[in-house]
């Protein structure tokens, strides 16, 4: 008897206003197996996973699951069925506890009826063993990072008896170390007959999970492959119809002198005595495991979350940076690991984000400079590949990557001279990465400079002159290009 699909994908077609996500997508997925999705951003891919699990209905087309057609309205349906989703974007709830987020929808219960607390803390804590993390079931989720935000996202998806796991960039924010974990959990539910639906811009880890990658772009199917019947570069083709480079050549970099200097910062719960230089024109790369403390000193450099001692020099000069608007105004910009909640206004347009930080400076008579603010949100509309309709179109309603490449675009616009970037990649395509790549490198080279936390090891290796490593909050080991390797940056990471 020929093998069924668990999910049928026929005619699907998706619209939203002004943009059309989904073209006839014509797509099966089999229980046992890892299907990767691949494909710019913007190609369709998140789409078809959430009509998949219920959070958006199609507008044409057909969906059977099981061998029977269904129309999930919601996800909570989609859940009922078997349909677990990590989404590419948080959908934990704050002020819940880690054990209550990772038993939402399906708490355990006494027989009075009354939540059985200590039921799910006992088995959220296995879960979080089995994962390898070092957070506590009673944790409170708003008091976590987003790369620990993140594993309870994945701990909750693989908690239940789903027959459908979707995960959407679930690598993009966590360590190597959470990684294998991950990858191990993924091998233990393809031996269960889980179907499993991975999308991730991480071509590398494809070739060690996924037995079958399907192609979309611009909201169109182009093929289904098996992974061991293709390549790195010949995937890249498929997705972008363009051959890519991969990462900057920074042999003709010049390094000038510090422009930013940290000496002895600390602050209380989250780093300690920390020691970092960045130069003029130089990319500095900071490497890591979740929870070291790499996020909060770029916060701390950017005022959000200010220094408890220890001093900060900007070209030589002390400073005292007590909020972001200082930051801003002495050429300082960071782009935030949480682009939804802290780098982006969803419900405003792309040209009222792009422009947000330099629009006060740009008004005349304390009006609007309308015209400047179309002119040059749309340059960096062309100049970062945008995929948007216009400078119009409401910022909510485009992909995950192309959200971040409008917040990377509102600090070049600010003409900022030290970029923070705090996993600036993150849910960004191969072909994106490169366009991001080349204007750091842009960037640098008039005289700009860029302090980067990435927990992709290799593109820290392709694009930094030196990488600092931190483990616990403290700095462990400071590289130089030709000193580091993924071995001994995961050395210093694993430091007590």
């Amino acid at each position: 008897m020929e093998r069924q699909p668990i999910i049928r994908m026929v005619n699907i077609t998706k619209e939203f206003p002004g943009v059309k996500a989904l073209t006839d997508i014509n797509l099966e997925f089999y229980q046992g197996e890892v299907h990767a999705l691949l494909g710019e951003n913007g190609a369709g891919k998140s789409t078809l996973i959430k009509i998949m699990s219920g959070v958006y209905q199609k507008n044409t087309g057909t969906m059977y699951y099981e061998g029977k057609e269904c129309d999930f309205e919601n996800a909570r349906q989609a859940l009922d069925c078997g349909i677990s989703v990590i989404h590419q974007e948080l959908s934990v709830i704050p002020d819940l506890t880690v054990a209550e987020n990772i038993y939402l929808g399906r708490e355990q219960k006494q027989k009075n009826r009354f939540l059985d607390k200590e039921a799910m803390k006992k088995g959220a804590q296995e879960i979080l063993d089995m994962l390898g993390l070092k957070i506590k079931p009673t944790d409170v989720v708003k008091k976590l990072s987003a790369a620990q935000k993140q594993m309870v996202e994945i701990a909750r998806a693989i908690s239940g008896n789903a027959k459908v796991v979707i995960m959407d960039e679930p690598t993009s924010s966590i360590s190597e170390h959470e990684v294998e974990a991950l990858f191990k959990i993924i091998e233990k539910l393809k031996r269960e007959n889980v179907s499993i639906i991975y999308i991730s811009h991480r071509l590398k880890e494809l070739f060690e999970i996924a037995d079958k990658v399907s192609i979309l772009r611009d909201g169109h199917y182009i093929k289904t492959i098996p992974l061991s019947e293709v390549n790195e570069q010949k995937l890249i083709s498929l997705m972008v119809g363009r051959e890519i480079k991969t990462y900057i050549d920074r042999s003709d970099k010049k390094i000038g002198d510090p422009v930013l200097e940290l000496q002895k910062v600390s602050r209380r719960g989250a780093f300690s005595k920390v020691d970092i230089t960045v130069g003029s024109g130089e990319i500095v790369g900071m490497a890591g495991l979740i929870g070291a403390g790499r996020t909060e000193v770029l916060r701390g450099i950017f005022g959000a979350e200010p220094f408890d001692e220890g001093k900060m020099y900007l070209y030589g000069e002390e400073v005292h940076i007590k909020c972001p608007k200082q930051a801003i105004q002495k050429g300082i910009g960071l782009v935030p690991e949480d682009r939804r909640t802290q780098g982006v206004m969803l419900k405003k347009s792309v040209k009222d984000n792009i422009t947000l930080s330099s629009v006060k400076g740009k008004a005349k008579h304390g009006f609007i400079n309308k015209a400047w603010e179309s002119k040059s949100s749309q340059n960096y509309i062309n100049k970062l590949a945008i995929k948007t309709p216009g400078g119009y179109t409401i910022t909510k309603n485009l992909s995950g990557g192309n959200q971040q490449k409008i917040v990377i675009a509102k600090w070049f616009l600010a003409e900022s001279k030290i970029l923070l970037l705090d996993e600036p990649t993150r849910g960004i395509d191969v072909g994106a990465k490169f366009e991001i790549y080349s204007l750091m490198k842009e960037f640098t080279q008039n005289g700009g400079s860029v302090l980067v936390v990435s927990s992709e090891l290799p593109e820290l290796l392709g694009i930094c002159d030196r990488i600092y490593v931190m483990s616990e909050g403290k700095i462990t080991g400071c590289l130089e290009q030709h000193e580091s390797t993924e071995e001994v940056i995961m050395h210093l990471a694993s430091v007590n």
